[in-house]
């Protein structure tokens, strides 16, 4: 029987930071596999001012930078993360603007996947195979996947000029980051088990794709 455990694990500083860190366990195959838990302190609503902001070019952000070291320090030991879209009592702490029109909704799903590649980019350099967000609204899963869906079109028709680092962004998105919308307790027992054994057919080709990838997409 699959089993999940969530505890919270303090750290040091992590009260200045707009996301909490914790662990999770997964057991599969009678081994206990430990999970990175990302969850918002406090309710972070997407929307017009958000979509303005993502059609500029950015960079990585001092909070982008804090999560990918987060995956860095526990690399040798912990391939698996969820970033939660809810806390403990079930509030809804990530979202999107309900005054969005549908087709807004979609936009901003593919800017926040865009926006987020490159963060998912070094997650699976340091060791993270796969990447689960629970606890999601229908609406963000349906815009988020939408977005991964336009992005591999996108490199479909126009890879990038580094091959490379073209088939990790491809693999980031076709087999790393998952949306459901359902909670955490559900995906970390009837979910999670199965991918990890996906995962670990699948582990000397992720590291293959990491190895070929030049160090400057992941300064």
């Amino acid at each position: 029987m699959p089993h999940a455990r969530l505890h919270t694990q303090p750290h040091d500083g992590d009260a200045k930071w707009p996301f909490s860190i914790s662990e999770t366990t997964v057991k599969s195959d009678n081994t206990l596999h430990p999970v990175l838990v990302i969850t918002p302190r406090a309710p972070m609503v997407l929307g017009v001012e958000r979509i303005e902001a993502l059609r500029k070019p950015v960079g990585l952000s001092a909070v982008d930078r804090y999560l990918i070291e987060q995956t860095r320090l526990r690399g040798h030991r912990v391939h698996l993360l969820v970033f939660r879209a809810a806390n403990d009592l079930g509030e809804r702490l990530w979202s999107f603007d309900p005054q969005l029109s549908s087709s807004q909704v979609e936009e901003l799903g593919y800017l926040v996947t865009k926006a987020l590649l490159p963060v998912h980019r070094r997650m699976m350099a340091n060791g993270v195979a796969l990447l689960a967000h629970t606890d999601w609204g229908t609406r963000e899963c349906y815009a988020m996947r939408c977005g991964v869906r336009r992005l591999l079109t996108e490199l479909e028709q126009q890879p990038h000029p580094s091959a490379a680092l073209t088939d990790v962004d491809r693999w980031v998105l076709r087999n790393m980051c998952f949306h459901f919308a359902l909670g955490i307790e559900h995906v970390t027992k009837s979910l999670l088990p199965n991918q990890i054994r996906m995962i670990e057919r699948r582990w000397a080709r992720v590291s293959d794709l990491v190895t070929r990838l030049p160090r400057n997409f992941l300064d």
